[in-house]
């Protein structure tokens, strides 16, 4: 008797959390990036399409995609929510290492939204949070990238939106970018572009900038006119770990030092400190040290007030070159996993 009335109050505990549970991924998403892992199915006019759609999924467990022209609903669906290894997922299940995408989490939530009747969102789409304002989401080929716009509708604000910054792109321009104006511009709608002739002190390159701000990115080529080196100044760039402009060394690489590598600034960065992800060193964080007058400060507690100044990306082909099986496996569940399954009502 008293082992069946453990149970049941085990049963009822259990219960009384997956209905109190919300979803992880409730609110307004909108996609913002796409990167190539595989074989696509789409062209890359139909991926650039995706670009700018808002994902809104309510509590109501309804789902709805809309753009200036067009509105599609999936009425009710269900979901599940599972924590998982991000680099056996993606690994296994993409052939890709998550520091490709900008993760360098050791562990993802995955959730998993089937719709009871035909929808934008197929049989069913898996949704990868990567954090509370980042997730993506495969498609045959592709991964989107979403940034999270508002908890709800009532709440949507006009922000102007993020510049999405991973190892392989800024925004939609990556290594096999044309280095002109044109692609520069449908690549990065909203700002004003000035070309700069080289002269002997700097090379030639782009400077983008908005309304009265005077220098937000500094774009570089190669020898053979692709993107190379992009300069972001831009508070509105978000780096992996969700990292911006004016944040500090402590912010950003806090409990994370045994993944970086740092080295002082040289030349015109002398006195900054350049970090990146062991990973992901592409991605270069220039952090300045803060100014304590009258205040003497350890070397180690002035980088950690060090505000970041800077993100400079460098351009790195390989990225764009590993082809995974096109057959999805898949992906392992950790040990410990929690794993919900939410019905219709």
């Amino acid at each position: 008797m008293k082992n069946l009335l453990i149970i049941f109050i085990c049963l009822f505990y259990w219960q009384s959390v997956l209905a109190k549970q919300t979803l992880p991924i409730e609110g307004l998403w909108q996609i913002v990036s796409y990167q190539i892992v595989g074989y696509p199915a789409m062209s890359e006019a139909e991926m650039k399409n995706w670009i700018g759609k808002v994902a809104e999924f309510s509590p109501q467990k309804k789902a709805i995609l809309r753009d200036n022209q067009t509105v599609q609903t999936c009425t009710k669906f269900n979901y599940k929510v599972k924590t998982e290894n991000a680099e056996g997922y993606f690994l296994i299940g993409y052939k890709i290492k998550p520091h490709r995408l900008g993760i360098v989490e050791e562990e993802i939530q995955l959730v998993t939204i089937a719709c009871e009747t035909e929808s934008w969102l197929g049989k069913n789409r898996e949704f990868v949070i990567i954090s509370d304002k980042q997730m993506l989401s495969y498609d045959e080929g592709t991964i989107f990238f979403f940034l999270k716009q508002a908890d709800s509708s009532k709440r949507l604000t006009k922000t102007g939106g993020f510049l999405l910054i991973t190892p392989q792109s800024v925004g939609l321009l990556n290594p096999n970018s044309d280095f002109n104006k044109k692609t520069i511009t449908q690549a990065l709608p909203g700002y004003t572009i000035e070309k700069i002739a080289p002269k002997k002190e700097n090379k030639e390159h782009f400077k983008l900038y908005r309304e009265e701000e005077k220098r937000l990115m500094l774009i570089y080529p190669n020898n053979e006119r692709k993107i190379d080196q992009i300069r972001i100044f831009d508070d509105r760039a978000l780096a992996p770990v969700e990292t911006k402009l004016g944040m500090t060394y402590t912010q950003v690489f806090k409990s994370r030092e045994k993944i970086i590598d740092c080295q002082a600034g040289i030349n015109n960065k002398s006195g900054q400190t350049l970090c990146s992800f062991k990973n992901m060193s592409n991605i270069q964080y220039v952090f300045e040290p803060k100014s304590i007058n009258g205040t003497d400060v350890s070397p180690i507690e002035a980088l950690n007030q060090a505000k970041l100044v800077e993100i400079v990306w460098t351009a790195n082909r390989s990225l764009m070159v590993e082809i995974p099986s096109p057959d999805r496996s898949p992906a392992p569940v950790i040990s410990d996993s929690v794993e919900s399954l939410s019905t219709a009502d």
